[in-house]
């Protein structure tokens, strides 16, 4: 049988996409290395796990999961209606935030179309651009710091997408909300803005922008997405939402797969959102942990972004993948941040306390050299 030709068979945009390399889980580290005890900070999801109410939830669902879910999961959406005071018909759910973005990106980029995204940002953005046969400019992140004066100057009428990720992945900057604000008005009305505020409830309420109260009094370019992922805890279940335009919202609805919110998904979203008590546990405890991370790598003399996320940035100043390796044989995954063209970077999730201890001692071991 002759070798398919994946050249002649694929969708050139397809061809041309990046792979995306999550971080290593725990299993990968005990098949490849035979290390037992291993702390996964990799991966930015919750140490403390989910919401109980999430939990007890799902118990309710043994004999349902035969039958479809809703295809537009309206009481999820009601429930992010009433969090979110936006109308039900502005909120568009998907698998996870990245689904979301997929499906947006399948409503309306079309071949030749530019979509400006920042140089160091979260690559799905890319991915979907490229399979979508668009063309990606890349703006500039001066000092870890997405430029919005550059982005303005590179807007040409072709361009039909923004891309923000305010706080930014990898690097948990978040920006100053008077600029972004002014931002917003700057950029032209047929120009959509996505904001991807995947991380925005751990920001500290002076940079958070209220970005949905901006949409609310008016500004219809604008697309907010958000995640359950991180502060809810859910990064396995899969439940992101988009808020929007009607318009635009029925347009993603109308491309996106029809059931690719589970009944799981729905059921423990409900629930996750109505736990208010375990989300701020959560963001109280992030606050705490980030505060000894910095102690630490000041004592460490390395330099890091302060973060609006549950993630910290640290520039080793060593090749990213040398102290990656280093810490994975001290049973420590990390994210190496080459792939974000932060050659000397990694990304550290917050862990438990205990995680976090472990964390730096390994890294004083691997900053010394040595596997």
């Amino acid at each position: 049988m002759s070798k398919i030709n994946i050249e002649k068979l694929a969708n050139s945009g397809a061809l041309r996409t990046k792979k995306y390399i999550p971080g290593k889980s725990k299993q990968e580290v005990e098949r490849e290395l035979g290390l037992q005890d291993i702390v996964k900070l990799a991966s930015n999801e919750n140490p403390h796990g989910s919401s109980p109410f999430a939990g007890e939830a799902l118990k309710g669902l043994a004999g349902k999961v035969n039958i479809y879910p809703d295809k537009v999961s309206t009481d999820l959406r009601r429930k992010l209606a009433e969090l979110t005071g936006c109308g039900e018909a502005e909120i568009s759910v998907g698998n996870g935030a990245d689904g979301v973005i997929f499906n947006l990106g399948m409503a309306v980029i079309d071949q030749g179309d530019e979509v400006i995204i920042p140089e160091v940002t979260f690559p799905v953005y890319e991915t979907i651009t490229q399979i979508m046969r668009g063309k990606v400019v890349y703006s500039m992140v001066r000092e870890l710091r997405i430029e919005l004066p550059d982005i303005l100057a590179r807007i040409t009428p072709k361009t039909k997408v923004i891309f923000l990720c305010n706080p930014n992945n990898p690097t948990g900057d978040a920006l100053p909300p008077q600029e972004l604000t002014a931002f917003f008005h700057q950029v032209p009305e047929e120009v959509l803005i996505v904001l991807d505020e995947a991380y925005i409830d751990f920001t500290d309420k002076s940079l958070n922008p209220g970005s949905i109260e901006i949409f609310k009094g008016g500004l219809n370019n604008l697309f907010i997405i958000r995640t359950l992922s991180k502060a809810y805890g859910l990064a396995g279940i899969r439940v992101g939402y988009g808020i929007g335009a009607t318009e635009l919202v029925s347009l993603v609805n109308q491309v996106k797969p029809p059931f690719d919110v589970s009944l799981i998904a729905e059921v423990a979203g409900q629930a996750a959102l109505a736990d208010t008590a375990f989300m701020q546990a959560t963001l109280t405890d992030s606050i705490k942990e980030k505060n000894y991370f910095y102690r630490e790598l000041d004592k460490l003399k390395l330099k890091y972004v302060r973060s609006h996320t549950n993630f910290v940035l640290i520039d080793t100043g060593f090749d990213a993948s040398d102290i990656f390796n280093r810490l994975l044989s001290r049973g420590v995954i990390v994210r190496p941040a080459k792939s974000y063209n932060l050659p000397t970077c990694i990304r550290v999730t917050l862990g438990r306390h205990e995680e976090n201890i472990r964390f730096f001692q390994a890294l004083e071991d691997a900053l010394k050299g040595g596997i």
